[in-house]
């Protein structure tokens, strides 16, 4: 990761907790705990591979110390409050109502099919954390809906969303077909919940807006020209409430930002902030999928796109 601390000056840090690439960070905001570590400043960070109750860790930075030097990696030691099974690929993190969530990425692997272990929301109470490691340091309850985003995701997309690219033949034959087909074979019980005409969702960020709606952005699908589409929900904790309820999908953004010379751009993360006149986003794009492993998307979207940053005005 790379912290910047004004100007042009950036520092690098390498990550070294297993498993180690960070997908996501979030400022941390309990002033207890990091009075109690020592650290001036420190972010949420959740990491892709494994258990998402693994998966979380503290960045933070020794108060006193120059920018260059002083930083303590440290992985959350979690408890589960529910055991909804297999997690893995947390790929998103955000804040709302003093909890911390964290987003699965909905997705499969890179030729498919869709996998259910993904389709994840966690979340824990922010100011429950008062040591970062210390014994079972904090509840963390996961929804595992399966294919619920997804469902009411197409659904929304299909009554009312921006047009989008066509999905590639190989494409949907490895995430959609192979999914319907593994749930039928195997007698899922989340069976019907992926249909033909459906898109494959992908989940990279994830921000909530001051009056609580969730933003999601997706590294796929894209729209119609290329372009990265953001999904705002209502009632996210509705997953997490007793009974079968959801989220609805209040609209969709589509971003003018594919990258210098890019033509097709997904979302690779995202966050809010308040700039005294408004909400201000701020959005990293970038290619729809990794380059370099074999996928089935990118064998059907050549386009691709640059990775770079973007600020605008939240409407």
């Amino acid at each position: 990761m790379v912290h910047g601390t004004g100007g042009d000056e950036l520092h690098q840090l390498d990550l070294n907790l297993q498993p180690n690439e960070a997908s996501g960070l979030l400022t941390l905001e309990n002033d207890a705990l990091l009075e109690t570590h020592g650290w001036e400043f420190a972010f949420w960070a959740v990491l892709d591979e494994g258990r998402v109750e693994d998966c979380v860790a503290v960045v933070g930075h020794e108060r006193g110390t120059p920018i260059n030097e002083g930083w303590q990696i440290e992985r959350l030691n979690a408890r589960l409050k529910n055991d909804p099974g297999k997690t893995e690929d947390a790929e998103s993190v955000a804040r709302y109502g003093g909890r911390v969530y964290v987003f699965g990425s909905h997705f499969g692997s890179k030729d498919g099919p869709l996998q259910p272990k993904r389709g994840f929301v966690a979340r824990f109470r922010e100011s429950d954390v008062e040591h970062v490691t210390g014994e079972a340091a904090v509840e963390m309850e996961i929804s595992r809906k399966s294919f619920a985003i997804h469902r009411i995701v197409n659904d929304a997309l299909k009554a009312g969303g921006p047009a989008l690219v066509p999905l590639g033949q190989r494409s949907e034959e490895a995430f959609i077909g192979k999914t319907i087909e593994r749930g039928e074979d195997k007698g899922k019980a989340w069976a019907g919940l992926v249909r033909e005409g459906d898109y494959p969702i992908n989940v990279e960020g994830a921000a909530f807006r001051a009056y609580g709606a969730l933003l999601l952005g997706l590294r796929f699908p894209v729209s119609a020209e290329g372009l990265p589409i953001l999904v705002e929900l209502e009632g996210i904790e509705r997953l997490f409430g007793p009974g079968d309820g959801l989220p609805r999908v209040m609209g969709f953004w589509v971003v003018d930002a594919v990258g210098r010379g890019g033509t097709m751009a997904g979302v690779r993360d995202l966050a809010l902030s308040d700039n005294g006149d408004g909400e201000e986003l701020h959005l990293v794009t970038g290619n729809i999928d990794s380059r370099d492993k074999g996928s089935v998307l990118l064998g059907d979207y050549q386009g691709g796109g640059r990775i770079w940053w973007q600020s605008a005005p939240a409407p």
